[in-house]
């Protein structure tokens, strides 16, 4: 790929390559296997590393009238690549189109683009390279100067493959609002604690959270999917609960909100409960979010948060809250974050900061995270700084802000990497 990818202008060349380029990735939250990262895991193949643990890529293949035996079936890890090559030339346009080609060009050094005729050459050539002690997990996430990530884990999850300095754990409490008796049962036995009622529950959850601050934890994230506020009423206290705990530990909280995970029943029995197949919903019910932020504020205890809409169209109105809630000495309590999921394209990154600037303060935006279950995401931080560079020249140009280009540098290393370092605790 040529090296101004991206970069429109010689201003934005030069905002990136003289300061975006070379900062540190803080990645605050990502589903990367920790157990693959401890183990210093050896790929066996370009398909187990780039196309088996990557949805986005799987829901393109689908699109594209690729049979699912090629997919999440039963076909050989070739003929999946075979398939995925031979459709992505289709694929212009779509975020995956440039990632993959970062991917390849960044990691392995190969710049051709995949297509049915030379897959076979890509096959060889890379799984070649795999084979080398260059390419393992740990190898392959040092080229990517990643100072902190966070990949997430549950209550019950296993913390010991998290080393407590560059790869800490971000928890992760989708299962806490809605407890079953098989969950209550876990949780009584990891923690040797009695619980009946609510009080006992947010308790022995506590027994858990401090192993988790002793494990370096500096957030937490819960999915608010597009029916959250219509279920019980159980749910929501126990998040405002959480949400006070989570606030006495110094936790930045993450809301990830709007999405419709239950769509085909063919695909989610096919292809598992992540699988590619969720859509967004209609506009999420901004008046809640704010009652709820408000009601945890009352309470002296609102958490750092930050909230990431599927849907586009309510990043600007959750743009808004970053002004409507504040706490002395600290920048942007509550704020939009990064375009999540099916916003995370240049489209849905522009538009993310054109809400921040028109509606806040974009110098305090939190930047980018991959949410990603692959360790080649990494070059979406990549793909974001070069459209944030490129977009800072084009706003200083076209809206006249006559922003010297120090101060531009400035605001992209708050971006990039300031911003979020204040999040995390040492």
């Amino acid at each position: 790929m040529d090296e101004n990818y991206l970069l429109k202008t010689k201003n934005a060349e030069h905002l990136y390559f003289e300061t975006a380029q070379n900062l540190p990735i803080i990645d605050f939250h990502n589903h990367i296997s920790v157990v693959d990262i401890s183990a210093n895991k050896n790929y066996e193949n370009i398909y187990e590393l780039w196309l088996k643990p990557d949805p986005y890529k799987h829901r393109l293949m689908r699109i594209c009238g690729v049979p699912e035996f090629y997919i999440t079936g039963d076909a050989e890890p070739y003929e999946k690549f075979l398939k995925f090559c031979s459709v992505f030339p289709m694929l212009v346009g779509n975020p995956v189109y440039d990632w993959s080609r970062m991917e390849l060009t960044k990691i392995f050094g190969v710049s051709a683009l995949p297509t049915k005729n030379n897959a076979e050459y890509l096959w060889n050539e890379i799984n070649e390279k795999l084979r080398s002690p260059e390419f393992s997990s740990v190898r392959i996430l040092k080229r990517f100067n990643i100072e902190y990530q966070s990949p997430v884990a549950t209550l019950l999850d296993d913390l010991t493959p998290f080393n407590g300095k560059d790869i800490v754990p971000s928890f992760r409490g989708d299962n806490l609002l809605s407890p079953d008796n098989y969950f209550l049962e876990l949780l009584k036995s990891k923690t040797g604690m009695v619980i009946n009622d609510t009080a006992s529950y947010i308790k022995a959850i506590c027994v858990v959270l401090d192993d988790f601050s002793a494990a370096g934890c500096n957030f937490a994230d819960h999915s608010l999917d597009f029916d959250f506020f219509e279920k019980s009423q159980d749910s929501l206290d126990i998040l405002k609960l959480l949400s006070k705990e989570y606030a006495k530990r110094g936790w930045t909280l993450l809301l990830h909100i709007g999405a419709k995970r239950k769509t085909s029943a063919r695909l989610e029995k096919l292809a598992g409960p992540a699988g590619g197949y969720a859509a967004t919903s209609n506009n999420f019910p901004i008046s809640k979010i704010a009652d709820f932020l408000g009601e945890v504020e009352a309470t002296g205890g609102l958490p750092d948060t930050v909230l990431f809409p599927l849907n586009m169209s309510d990043q600007a109105s959750i743009s808004i809250l970053q002004g409507s809630f504040s706490e002395d000495n600290v920048s942007s309590k509550v704020q939009l974050g990064p375009a999540w999921w099916w916003c995370d394209h240049s489209l849905g990154i522009k538009n993310t900061l054109s809400c921040i600037s028109a509606f806040g303060a974009v110098s305090q935006f939190i930047g980018m995270t991959t949410d990603s279950r692959s360790i080649l995401s990494f070059v979406r931080h990549d793909y974001f700084r070069r459209i944030l560079c490129n977009w800072l020249d084009t706003q200083n140009t076209a809206e006249e802000w006559e922003l010297p280009f120090e101060q531009q540098k400035e605001i992209i290393k708050k971006i990039c990497y300031e911003n979020a370092k204040l999040k995390i605790k040492r």
